[in-house]
């Protein structure tokens, strides 16, 4: 039977001057997320089907981020090789996985809603064909994807080589991908707007969402670029490195990036902040007030207030750790990251 994964977490929390009570949420989404991921890979795990090793399934959001609770959907992503199985297979072996999840797990239509193409993902990155779908399953798939069952390692393999192996537009250290994931979450800020303007969906978590989890995974993007760029001289080691490293939770990859800085202690209100907004993300009531709660009349809930001040916390505690990073990185961020 498979033993639980020790939490990433407990070991960095000293080293920033919190102990594992400071931060239950953090580590109560942890413990969730990892048997949750387990029960699904086990669910997944006696599937023999022959298109099975040329696709994939992983967990995307919440889940794959390790930040999910009782109340976090599946938002469940399914890619498949074209050039090893065809579309009719692989849509038949989602509605297999489907199947095999849907009875324990909440599995919205929502953006993955059906079988991606592994080589969409890794041609024409840029070009005319290259839609914000695409885009967000290689920012998803290499930041947050979670493995579940199939070929995963090999796919993810193959998206990040489609950066590294760019023999033109690499640039200093993956600047193709680093470009890639600054242009996603810039997606995400205009996704929002249009899904309040214009679809007029429920925008309180939304936003709040915007200011914690995917700021903190475009923080974290910044910080792991410029420890890649101070820390290893050699394009095949930092290629390594970082593939490694991407898929670490957003707080993971700040937190390297700080210790490597000598600016731990810069990782203490981040943690904080963030342990708050997933406290309130997992309580029901919280949930239902800011989905229900109309935008007009906002300064009267007490929950969103506490929560937008929280968000403004978590602003000024990144805007100190963004002066260390341009301190220490300057010409890399100017370059690479501003202009």
């Amino acid at each position: 039977m498979d033993q639980p994964v020790p939490s990433a977490y407990l070991e960095c929390l000293p080293r920033i001057g919190l102990a594992a009570g400071d931060v239950p949420a953090i580590l109560a989404a942890e413990r969730y997320s990892r048997s949750a991921l387990r029960f699904a890979r086990k669910q997944l795990a006696g599937q023999t089907h022959d298109p099975a090793s040329a696709t994939a399934t992983f967990a995307f959001g919440s889940l794959g981020r390790l930040e999910a609770s009782s109340q976090s959907d599946l938002d469940l992503a399914f890619l498949y090789d074209s050039e090893r199985v065809d579309r009719p297979a692989a849509e038949a072996e989602r509605e297999r996985v489907i199947a095999s999840l849907g009875p324990a797990f909440d599995i919205p239509q929502k953006t993955f809603d059906q079988p991606i193409d592994l080589r969409s993902l890794t041609r024409n990155i840029g070009g005319r064909f290259d839609t914000n779908e695409t885009l967000t399953y290689r920012a998803l798939l290499l930041t947050e994807g979670a493995w579940l069952g199939g070929d995963g390692r090999s796919m993810k393999h193959a998206v990040f080589r489609a950066y590294a192996d760019a023999p033109i537009s690499r640039g200093r250290f993956l600047a193709s991908l680093g470009n890639d994931l600054h242009r996603y979450y810039r997606t995400l800020c205009m996704d929002y707007r249009h899904k309040v303007e214009e679809l007029d969906k429920s925008w309180a978590i939304r936003v709040l969402k915007l200011r914690h989890s995917r700021k903190l995974w475009h923080l974290a993007n910044l910080a792991l670029q410029c420890w890649a760029v101070d820390a290893i001289d050699d394009d095949a080691s930092r290629d390594v490195a970082l593939a490694s490293r991407i898929g670490w939770p957003s707080l993971l990859r700040l937190f390297g990036a700080l210790e490597h800085f000598d600016a731990a202690g810069l990782g203490r209100e981040p943690f904080l902040c963030f342990d708050q907004f997933l406290a309130g993300l997992a309580d029901a009531e919280v949930r239902a007030e800011l989905i229900n709660l109309p935008y007009d009349r906002r300064a009267e809930s007490t929950v969103y207030r506490e929560l937008h001040d929280n968000a403004g916390r978590l602003d000024r505690a990144a805007a100190a750790i963004v002066e260390v990073l341009f301190d220490r990185c300057r010409d890399f961020m100017v370059r690479f990251c501003i202009l």
